[in-house]
């Protein structure tokens, strides 16, 4: 693959190109039955494979530590990979849950050009000896009417007594300096979120094999990359940055800086800088 920086955009409208190629990856993707496919990637994090780091454990390590944060970009690290070998310029996009209530529209419609949306579900399909019961199921959401809030007083900008999501995460990257503090609050935040689309995101099992997964956890990394584009790249506990992230064979050290990577964030085309230097989407 070349060096040449991608950009992950907004979750916007199917119609924009970086959704429709997006989608378009994801459904080739979809059809891929060995380790370059999409239920290859979706299987590492809950069934079958249970390597995903939450809440300083894993089920597939003696170790624990803050390793949730570098573990989840390296999974959408090499997701992204697979799918930009199917299309160069896919990138996965980021779901600004701080902005709107409910599931974006190009991840609930069910038609995609013609076509059944890629993005609204997946047939999860799950045989021993993989797990120790058959799965055959399709993913579903079942989101609350409204978007999480916080007692949050620090965060409550406009002192109305609940802090919202965009009061909260502003907080995490300018107020927070310890990495710690932060990566443990974003974890909550990134629960509440998990637990608000409902269904198959509320089940640690099976949440990876829903589209808008990665989509989630890529603003959640966004917010990372903002966090640390104000307190320092390597503003990480020394401690964890040579532990391997499993199965992708990267080390925290070597995704702390994610324009190493190949990826940036940008809020819209527009926001891309032509002469290729960093943007703070």
């Amino acid at each position: 693959m070349s060096g040449e920086m991608k950009y992950r955009l907004r979750v916007d409208a199917l119609t924009l190109p970086h959704m429709s190629r997006y989608a378009t990856a994801i459904e080739v993707s979809k059809d891929i039955s060995d380790n370059r496919g999409y239920f290859h990637f979706a299987g590492l994090h809950g069934a079958p494979g249970r390597w995903c780091w939450h809440h300083q454990f894993s089920q597939q390590s003696n170790l624990s530590g803050r390793v949730f944060l570098p573990w989840h970009r390296a999974y959408l690290h090499r997701l992204e990979q697979s799918l930009q070998d199917i299309d160069f310029e896919c990138a996965i996009p980021w779901w600004d849950w701080t902005l709107s209530e409910g599931i974006p529209e190009a991840f609930s419609s069910n038609d995609f050009e013609g076509r059944n949306n890629p993005l609204q579900k997946t047939r999860i399909q799950l045989f021993p000896p993989q797990v120790p019961n058959a799965v055959d199921q399709e993913t579903f959401r079942n989101p609350d009417p409204n978007l999480p809030v916080f007692s949050f007083p620090a965060a409550d900008v406009n002192e109305d007594g609940r802090a919202t999501l965009a009061e909260v995460t502003d907080y995490l990257v300018n107020e927070v300096t310890r990495f710690e503090v932060f990566n443990d609050l974003l974890e909550t935040i990134h629960d509440f979120i998990h637990v608000y689309v409902g269904g198959s995101m509320a089940d640690v099992t099976f949440a990876a094999f829903d589209p808008i997964f990665y989509s989630h956890h890529c603003m959640i990394d966004r917010i990372w990359a903002q966090w640390q584009a104000v307190h320092g790249i390597d503003n990480y506990p020394n401690g964890l940055k040579s532990i391997v992230l499993e199965p992708f064979g990267l080390t925290v050290e070597e995704v702390l800086n994610f324009e190493t990577l190949g990826y940036e964030y940008a809020d819209s085309v527009s926001d891309i800088d032509i002469g290729g230097s960093p943007i703070e989407g």
